[in-house]
């Protein structure tokens, strides 16, 4: 049987493309390695709390997001922030000239890093004049030799790493530029999300807008088989692996670009080594239950940011609905590919001690403790894609070729939001939208239906 189109990779950009085509009357199958849908949407729990232990934030100015949300009933609450968050800059500065200096330092570099974003064109960063010399630098050196105080240095480099999760000298400047501008800057602009706040999380986990998809799909989705590889055979395409072989005349890979440059995708040399050009951060998710949040008694959100060490950011993980309370730590980068390498009980209590330096005493008994290391996973090698110096000038990028019936999507291909679930949906749109445009006879002589409502 020769199927209209073939999505590879159940994550949500997958996932929304494959509903878009489904409810345009088209026979769409969905290939998914893993034995769960969701790709790096991923649910679990601690103590009695569900906790995303992928991705799991919806910001302002995520227009997408949003309305698929309220298409799939998946209702969402705003993170909570209310209290103040501790800066632990290591006893850096802490006098009050220190602490002013440092602040008008930041100030400055942000102000000069936003006017640089500011003319990186969306979507082509490498048309900016200049585009060379930018993409050479890496992050890291330019940061030394342009910010002088240290603490607004460290800040800035901070930020950064829990971006992409790589060492800022590993990360084009360019690259870093071009994701800032593609996702608002540091502060994207826009009205608060309905119901308040500049940031929710979604009831349930952001997983159940995976599994809200999936049920739309009437059983077309086998889950895993991993593939390996993408050919043409006549004028169709075959998926085909160890235990799978379809064919069908389109083929959306939804993978992360270290996983998919790996197929033998019919991409061209300068595509396929911009995909290989662009590895995976490493993150691993830290969460502490407690009985109640502590940390709210005495002021504090429960974030905290620390530019040194191996715990980077916390934030209050504790889950929209109820549950236990939770603090949700960070570690990226350089630790974070280590991680694995060390002892369960060793780095369960650096967490925990982290937590106490952070937050008090309190923190250090908590009710129950999970981590997840999205580095050893072997479906997603890592979390957030980052770019190395010279990658955004090889003459491509990482998106759908024009023409064709062989398409790229995955929140890596998103102009806007790359990276982020609303990048995702973008990108799986966008792939639909090829695969539909393409169809002969057209969808309108094949008696489907009007489309969906996801645009």
């Amino acid at each position: 049987m020769i199927l209209d189109a073939i999505i590879v990779g159940a994550g949500l950009s997958g996932l929304v493309c494959a509903r878009r085509l489904a409810d345009a009357g088209l026979d769409v199958l969905v290939i998914e390695a893993r034995a769960r849908i969701g790709g790096r949407l991923h649910n679990g729990r601690v103590g009695d709390a569900i906790v995303d232990l992928g991705g799991q934030w919806m910001s302002v100015d995520q227009p997408r997001l949003l309305a698929l949300a309220g298409e799939l009933g998946v209702a969402s609450l705003p993170q909570p922030r209310a209290g103040r968050a501790v800066f632990d800059d290591s006893g850096r500065g802490d006098g009050l000239f220190a602490r002013l200096a440092t602040m008008f330092a930041q100030i400055g570099a942000v102000r000069r890093i936003d006017k640089l974003m500011q003319a990186i064109p969306l979507g082509d960063p490498a048309s900016v004049v200049g585009a060379a010399e930018l993409d050479a630098i890496a992050l890291g050196p330019w940061l030394a030799g342009t910010i002088h105080n240290a603490v607004a240095r460290e800040r800035i480099a901070m930020h950064a790493e829990l971006v992409f999760a790589v060492d800022p000298a590993g990360l084009s400047l360019l690259a870093y530029l071009a994701r800032l501008g593609a996702t608002g800057g540091f502060a994207p602009r826009g009205p608060d999300l309905p119901g308040g706040g500049r940031d929710h999380r979604f009831v349930g986990g952001a997983q159940t807008l995976a599994r809200r998809l999936v049920s739309g799909l009437s059983g077309a989705v086998q889950l895993g088989t991993p593939v390996a590889g993408v050919r043409p055979v006549g004028d169709h395409l075959a998926v085909h692996g160890p235990e799978v072989h379809h064919e069908a005349r389109h083929v959306v890979v939804a993978l992360p670009p270290n996983l998919a440059a790996k197929l033998g995708l019919p991409l061209s040399d300068a595509t396929m080594r911009f995909g290989k050009a662009m590895p995976r951060g490493s993150v691993v998710k830290c969460f502490a239950a407690y009985d109640r949040p502590f940390w709210r008694d005495a002021g504090l959100s429960g974030e905290a940011y620390r530019p040194r060490g191996t715990l980077r950011a916390v934030v209050d993980g504790s889950p929209p609905g109820g549950g236990s309370a939770v603090l949700q730590g960070f570690v990226v980068g350089y630790e974070a590919e280590c991680w694995h390498g060390r002892d369960p009980d060793d780095r369960r209590r650096e967490v925990i001690a982290s937590f106490v330096e952070l937050f008090g005493d309190q923190a250090a008994a908590p009710l129950d403790y999970l981590e997840v290391d999205w580095a050893i996973d072997p479906w997603s090698a890592g979390c957030v894609a980052a770019t190395a110096p010279g990658a955004l000038t090889l003459g491509t990028h990482w998106r759908s070729p024009a023409g064709g019936r062989f398409h790229l999507a995955g929140t890596e291909t998103a102009e806007r939001w790359p990276g982020y679930m609303e990048g995702a949906i973008e990108a799986g749109e966008r792939a639909a939208r090829a695969v539909i445009d393409d169809e002969d006879p057209p969808r309108s002589e094949r008696g489907a239906g009007s489309g969906h409502p996801f645009r």
